[in-house]
């Protein structure tokens, strides 16, 4: 479980936590400016990344990821396991004209952005 300040957003849900970040992949590189708090990313193999959360939760109600590119490709971001014991989430980028995993070269205007949404307590 969380032990910070969260500051809380209006809704429905009780004690739900937005994780919410993006960052820049580099080819085959460990990807670069991270934006957002409580997290890291690491590359992990080909077009697959892994988030690792700073806290633990009780419950991951969401998970997206999108994939934001300087110019036209075919390519996706996917969200893949999400293992909060471990406190981590795997994004893979998927190349929709090779079918199969791919990396995102380094560009400015390249970004993974993603965004979880927790649950802090088992209370509902």
């Amino acid at each position: 479980m969380g032990r910070r300040i969260f500051h809380f957003l209006r809704g429905i849900n009780r004690d739900t936590i937005v994780i919410a970040g993006s960052f820049a992949p580099a080819g085959t590189g460990a990807p670069t400016t991270l934006r957002g708090k409580g997290f890291s990313v690491a590359r992990t193999s080909t077009g697959l990344f892994t988030i690792t959360l700073t806290d633990r939760f009780y419950e991951c109600v969401s998970f997206t990821a999108s994939l934001q590119l300087a110019s036209g490709d075919d390519k996706l971001a996917q969200c893949g396991s999400v293992d909060l014991s471990a406190k981590t989430a795997q994004i893979r980028i998927w190349d929709k004209s090779a079918a199969a995993v791919a990396d995102v070269s380094a560009d400015a205007n390249n970004r993974v952005n993603f965004a979880l949404e927790l649950r802090n307590t088992t209370r509902i």
